[in-house]
């Protein structure tokens, strides 16, 4: 019969992922990585979007260019969106969880619990 030996390991058996200063960690797990848009991705994002939809702020600010920013989820790396079809798909991508985290970073709020960006307070006025 074979000899069987069993040996400890110190080392921890997973190593969770750091979150660095271009990541935030949405509620499934996922590191999602961000990048800054320039001013030609962004005016090419408000084209891409069509006039009606880049007149709704909250849907500018809180939907398509946080979704546009994406530059990888766990590794996979995405490009910026250059069409409606591939911002919905990013904004799919991300679900409500991604969504989440990227708002939470993107639009921190204070100790009221109101968002003290001026970006949310832009999107949100009449």
């Amino acid at each position: 019969m074979p000899k069987v030996t069993v040996h400890e390991n110190d080392q921890p058996a997973a190593v969770a992922a750091e979150v660095k200063s271009n990541q935030v960690k949405d509620a499934r797990g996922r590191i999602i990585k961000y990048r800054d848009l320039d001013p030609l991705q962004e005016s090419r994002l408000i084209l891409a979007m069509g006039g009606q939809a880049a007149m709704n702020a909250v849907y500018v600010n809180v939907y398509a260019i946080p979704a546009a920013r994406v530059s990888e989820i766990d590794g996979d790396e995405y490009s910026c969106p250059q069409n409606q079809a591939q911002i919905d798909a990013m904004i799919s991508i991300l679900g409500r969880e991604g969504m989440d985290a990227l708002a939470k970073h993107f639009f921190p709020k204070d100790d009221n619990g109101q968002g003290d960006s001026e970006g949310v307070k832009a999107a949100t006025k009449n």
